[in-house]
């Protein structure tokens, strides 16, 4: 089911309360980018609205890979229980439909995109706005975090390409002498 010949890359950043997704067709081009936000109550009703909305939006625009937010360990345990339930749920349905995923840690997310690890998230708004074309209207913190993880992996992606299309000759460190030294 993978939609790897449309290029598509699926961002995510979970949350019980809010879950952000992004799709990006190309290191400078977010389809579409919005948040799940559930109301408290029972956590199985709020997860099985999240993986709704995922495989709503799998089915519309299948992804070739998708891209999370690792789970980051704050101060507050009860919210990163809550994150661990919706990447749980969501890894889930990802692996069901066979979509490869990629994690990256929140610093790796802050470092492509402004090139300073602990950059907040207006550094982090300004970049992306500077960046990719964004869709019109104002988007929350989690469809934007769900936009910068998408175009940390695409960014990653073509790093990786590059790396193995030059072949390992070409990789290998050049000659002292080739330094001017």
């Amino acid at each position: 089911m993978p939609g790897s010949a449309n290029g598509l890359i699926l961002g995510i950043d979970p949350g019980l309360a809010g879950t952000g997704f992004a799709l990006l067709s190309g290191p400078g081009t977010v389809l579409s980018s919005n948040t799940v936000v559930t109301s408290p109550g029972p956590d199985g009703a709020r997860l099985l609205a999240i993986t709704r909305h995922l495989r709503t939006l799998l089915a519309e625009n299948p992804p070739g890979e998708a891209s999370l937010e690792e789970l980051f360990m704050g101060r507050n345990a009860t919210s990163a229980i809550g994150v661990a339930q919706a990447r749980g749920a969501i890894l889930a349905v990802l692996e069901e439909l066979g979509i490869p995923v990629f994690e990256y840690k929140p610093a790796q997310v802050k470092i492509v995109l402004t090139g300073y690890g602990k950059a907040d998230k207006q550094q982090i708004a300004r970049m992306l706005a500077a960046q990719v074309k964004l869709p019109e209207g104002k988007l929350d913190v989690h469809a934007l975090d769900a936009i910068a993880i998408a175009v940390c992996h695409a960014r990653s992606r073509q790093f990786t390409r590059a790396a193995t299309d030059r072949g390992p000759r070409e990789l290998a460190a050049k000659p002292r002498s080739s330094w001017g030294l």
